[in-house]
């Protein structure tokens, strides 16, 4: 099986704060990320990037991108153990029905011979060679596929920069998608906290089942598939301000000549000047935002529920760090959150259940989930890679289909055997 195992990292990084912040951020990033690159020895790396050019678009975010992709793709722990790539970034920002912001950077190792893309135009595989670049509009690659999400998923909300982008590669016979998406994010904190589930966690579950409804009505067959990307997976918001605060006073603020509640302050009950909390739609204060990080967020893992309704259909593997977002853009602050949202796990990597029967695990080649630049500041959002050994011997199309219809059982049996 020695040539069959493939070493694969995936990484998901919201980039928005790294390229409005150039001068520092972005150079940490790179260095972060290849240290982890390096540090791991993969033979196939994938990237998502969402934001990608930063919170707002236009000419300068494109030429950002640009120089961002032309130096990564530079450094030289790159060109010494990659010799294929392929950098795909959507800046088409002329267009909205179309603009995304998705980005993604694939790198193949030297040593990795038998990889190819799936031409979505030519309906064949096509094998990868060299470099290939594309920034800007991607409606001239065969090699993806890239939706917006319809305005109809935006029923409140400014028509935004949400959506997936899909590719489907084959590594010896191992047949697979990876999808990197981006879901809605939750646009008031005094809404968040007025129901559970929230309206923007049903609006984000509603985009999800769109999602992989596409992939299981596509009219490719049904392969193994990995999303990864920022799905903006909060907190039960409620539950977690009622556990916060619970019998602390509060206070309800309203602007001059307005009815809706604009600010939020829970109290100590005997220090009256002392504030433990105060909520705005932007502003999610907290007294001691260290206790977000007090063993991993282990505290507030039961509050992170949102995952649950897709279990049967993806798995994850078990999270051992710290809430993602959203962390100061102060690169002296490496560890610090923001006081914009409550801290919460937003970048993900899901799995079909297929893919249980390709990934190689023992105690001497363990799966890693993990997050990057602990103490580096990345920006709001920390990276968060998988990283594990994959078995690309086996027939994954004919095999997923089998999975779905008859369990995972099959294909665990049938790659034993070759």
């Amino acid at each position: 099986m020695g040539e069959h195992l493939v070493p694969v990292l995936l990484i998901t990084a919201n980039v928005g704060s790294v390229f409005e912040n150039r001068g520092g951020l972005e150079e940490r990033w790179i260095r972060e990320t290849l240290s982890t690159i390096t540090r791991l020895k993969p033979k196939f790396v994938a990237l998502h990037f969402q934001e990608s050019g930063g919170k707002e678009s236009g000419e300068e975010s494109l030429q950002n991108v640009k120089e961002f992709v032309r130096i990564f793709l530079g450094q030289s722990q790159v060109k010494e153990k990659f010799d294929r790539a392929r950098a795909w970034f959507d800046q088409d920002y002329h267009v909205q029905e179309r603009y995304t912001a998705l980005g993604c950077i694939y790198l193949i190792s030297k040593s990795l011979e038998d990889v190819s893309l799936w031409d979505f135009e030519d309906c064949t595989f096509k094998r990868i060679i060299a470099e290939e670049i594309s920034i800007g509009s991607l409606t001239d690659v065969p090699f993806l596929e890239k939706e917006k999400f319809p305005l109809d998923f935006f029923p409140k909300f400014k028509w935004s920069r949400k959506g997936f982008m899909r590719t489907r590669w084959k590594i010896n016979k191992c047949v697979f998608d990876l999808l990197n998406i981006h879901l809605f994010h939750d646009a008031s904190n005094l809404v968040s906290i007025e129901m559970t589930p929230s309206e923007y966690t049903k609006n984000r579950k509603r985009a999800l089942d769109h999602v992989l409804d596409r992939l299981h009505h596509s009219c490719l067959p049904m392969a193994p598939h990995v999303l990864f990307g920022d799905f903006n997976f909060r907190l039960d918001n409620k539950r977690v301000v009622e556990s916060l605060c619970a019998g602390l006073p509060q206070q309800h603020i309203r602007k001059d000549g307005e009815s809706s509640t604009s600010k939020i302050i829970f109290r100590d009950r005997k220090k009256a000047d002392k504030v433990f909390l105060t909520l705005e739609p932007r502003i999610f204060k907290f007294h001691d935002e260290s206790i977000f990080r007090y063993h991993n967020g282990k505290k507030f893992s039961k509050y992170n529920r949102e995952f649950d309704a897709f279990q049967d259909r993806l798995f994850e593997y078990n999270i051992s760090f710290i809430p993602s977002y959203p962390f100061s853009e102060n690169v002296k602050e490496t560890t610090v959150y923001g006081d914009s949202r409550c801290p919460s796990w937003c970048d993900r990597i899901f799995l079909s259940h297929c893919w249980k029967a390709l990934i190689v695990e023992r105690k001497s080649l363990p799966v890693v989930y993990d997050m990057i630049g602990k103490q580096t500041c990345m920006g709001d959002h920390k990276p968060i890679f998988l990283f594990f050994k994959m078995n690309s011997s086996g027939d994954t199309v004919n095999q997923a289909g089998r999975v779905q219809n008859g369990g995972p059982l099959e294909i665990v049996e049938y790659l034993t055997s070759v």
